[in-house]
């Protein structure tokens, strides 16, 4: 992508400019949410949405790029590095902290959605929905305390739940926020995230660590 006051190219995928005026600057990332509609509309009931106003019956219908998905080809452009640790299309959750590189495949949090993880000295939370294809990554220290999830239920209620073992306390895992018990109102910092296939994410942080279910 390129910005309209300086023409300087930017790489999307670190929000850095690698030619032009503003080579080397790099903009400040803020959370955001990879997540289909109906998750983001259960969670967020009142959200406007960004419209042309133009229907188009074929993004009604399907994603145009379903068959780029299929396909073991990475694009017109190859990767530079080529890491097998995991397929090189398969989904990851990447974090940065402090110039350190982290990845949580897709693969391994759909058979471990709650993981209560450290990295670089940060006690983490990553929550994963995998009906939504929905991750989350929390700071679990709140309150001079750090805490540890499970997933958890409620009968009377739909949803992707979590019970802290310090309180006892319900949180609502992709909100981090506490709906029951004695921290109920209280909510986790939600961190930047970069949703990515492997070879992108690998291909910009090649010293990345790999979560893996056998760590």
């Amino acid at each position: 992508m390129y910005d309209h006051q300086t023409d300087s190219l930017w790489s999307h995928l670190v929000g850095a400019a690698i030619t032009g005026p503003l080579k080397g600057e790099k903009l400040r990332p803020v959370q955001s949410m990879f997540t289909r509609w109906e998750t983001w509309r259960e969670l967020h009931p009142d959200s406007k949405v960004l419209s042309t106003e133009k229907k188009s019956l074929l993004g009604s219908v399907r994603d145009p790029y379903e068959s780029y998905y299929r396909s073991p080809e990475t694009g017109i452009i190859p990767p530079r590095l080529s890491d097998k640790r995991i397929y090189p299309k398969e989904f990851v959750l990447g974090l940065v902290l402090n110039e350190k590189a982290k990845a949580y495949p897709f693969s391994a949090l759909s058979r471990e959605p709650v993981v209560n993880d450290v990295f670089d000295g940060m006690p983490l939370l990553i929550v994963f929905d995998e009906g939504g294809t929905t991750g989350m990554i929390f700071r679990r220290n709140l309150d001079g305390k750090t805490l540890t999830f499970k997933k958890s239920s409620k009968p009377d209620k739909k949803g992707f739940f979590l019970v802290d073992d310090t309180s006892r306390s319900v949180w609502e895992a992709l909100a981090g926020t506490a709906i029951e018990g004695p921290m109920k109102g209280k909510k986790f910092e939600a961190l930047p995230t970069t949703p990515s296939f492997w070879f992108g994410w690998v291909d910009h942080y090649p010293k990345t660590e790999l979560f893996s279910l056998n760590r």
